[in-house]
């Protein structure tokens, strides 16, 4: 839709009836009617034209919606989008600069109306409307598993972004436009990263470890975005956290069968511990070696394997995998401990080692697993840090520096 602005004048016509009027009260000299004193000129007209999309009289937008426009032979100077009541609509320009987005998803089946002026070269304003209205609430809607840290949060240096779409896998040609709508800004700023482990679960991580005290802020959103097979996503995801003051590492090393805990590049704590063995019944059960984080921390938990046949009440149980790899208290192993591995694949310590670990760590810190020989599945937990830098660029849709933190 491409919107000028017509002229209206007020042009002076003489009827009948002025001609009955006496020359010597309406002439000059040689006799003929002068022009009115009050007479307007005609208003210029802006040679700047605007085309805005949705377009006016749209019925198709979803509450999801983006707003675009082209401005020709002349200047964008104002946006503005307001609800059916006259309401402005929060939102801002995407870091792409490309579209408008909402700070929020829009409601399902509610008009509203874009509202963009530009000028022309000489200063001439023109403005265009557009007036859509969304579509009603489709009822086939996918949620997701949210990883995300708790809102107000205070996590570890290693903590990395995840979510995955529930029993749906997103077409490839499609993944670029959902990571579009996946916003990550920290203060202060770091170059991070998108990063498609399958066509459902993803990750962001910064190139490096998160720097003490920043600020992150996150918005996946996807709430009724079209996402394919005429499926849309569900809702946006929101959190703000906050990077903690200091650094922790944990280190667990199966040549030496030690457990080394860092604070700020210091080791603190040196651990005996017990990994997984070799087999057991057959199986592979050697812990995972790679780079992991504490994804979660429990004083207490049941362990219950169908597989090896046993039901475990465990203390101070700190998550590695989705799997089942653990860092716990296992007083059953204490003969075992610094000597030799007897796990199904968790790192074992004592109680009062476990105790002192679940104290020490925060969700998000580091865990790094040494010379098993077993490789870490990505996926399996938070992973991506298992990866270099450009294997994790080279598994995002978008090309480096769309988004505000790279």
């Amino acid at each position: 839709m491409t919107i000028g602005r017509s002229s209206i004048t007020r042009r002076g016509a003489l009827t009948a009836g002025v001609a009955a009027v006496t020359l010597t009260a309406c002439s000059d000299e040689t006799g003929t009617i002068s022009g009115s004193d009050d007479e307007e000129p005609e208003e210029p007209v802006s040679a700047a034209t605007v085309t805005i999309t949705p377009a006016d009289g749209a019925t198709d937008a979803t509450a999801a919606a983006e707003i675009a426009w082209t401005v020709e032979k002349g200047t964008f100077t104002e946006f503005k989008l307001t609800d059916a009541a006259g309401n402005a609509v929060e939102g801002d320009m995407h870091p792409d600069g490309a579209t408008w987005i909402p700070a929020a998803p829009l409601e399902w089946e509610t008009t509203y109306t874009a509202s963009v002026s530009a000028e022309d070269d000489a200063g001439i304003a023109v403005t265009a409307t557009s007036t859509f209205t969304t579509i009603a609430s489709p009822g086939n809607r996918v949620s997701i598993e949210n990883y995300l840290p708790a809102q107000d949060s205070t996590v570890g240096q290693a903590a990395i972004l995840a979510f995955r779409f529930i029993d749906y896998e997103i077409p490839e040609d499609l993944r670029k436009g959902v990571e579009r709508r996946l916003f990550v800004s920290s203060e202060p700023a770091q170059e991070g990263s998108w990063h498609w482990i399958t066509g459902r679960a993803l990750e962001y991580r910064p190139k490096e470890y998160w720097q003490p005290n920043t600020q992150v802020t996150v918005r996946l959103a996807i709430g009724g975005l079209p996402i394919g097979n005429d499926k849309y996503g569900e809702y946006d995801a929101e959190t703000v956290f906050d990077i903690d003051s200091e650094a922790r590492k944990l280190e667990a090393d199966n040549d030496t069968k030690q457990l080394r805990a860092y604070q700020d590049g210091v080791i603190v704590q040196t651990i005996p511990i017990a990994l997984g063995a070799d087999e057991t019944d057959g199986n592979d059960t050697r812990s995972f070696e790679g780079h992991m984080t504490i994804m979660s921390r429990e004083e207490e938990s049941t362990f219950v394997s169908d597989l090896y046949d046993y039901e475990t009440p465990v203390k101070w149980a700190m998550r590695l995998t989705f799997s089942g790899q653990f860092i716990h208290g296992a007083p059953w192993a204490a003969d075992a401990l610094g000597k030799e591995n007897i796990s199904h694949g968790c790192i074992n310590v004592t109680n009062e080692m476990g105790e002192w670990i679940y104290n020490f760590v925060r969700w998000g810190d580091p865990v790094v697993v040494l010379n098993t020989g077993r490789t870490l599945p990505q996926g399996d937990g938070f992973t991506t840090w298992d990866l270099d830098w450009e294997t994790v660029v080279g598994g995002s849709y978008l090309e480096q520096g769309t988004g505000e933190d790279g």
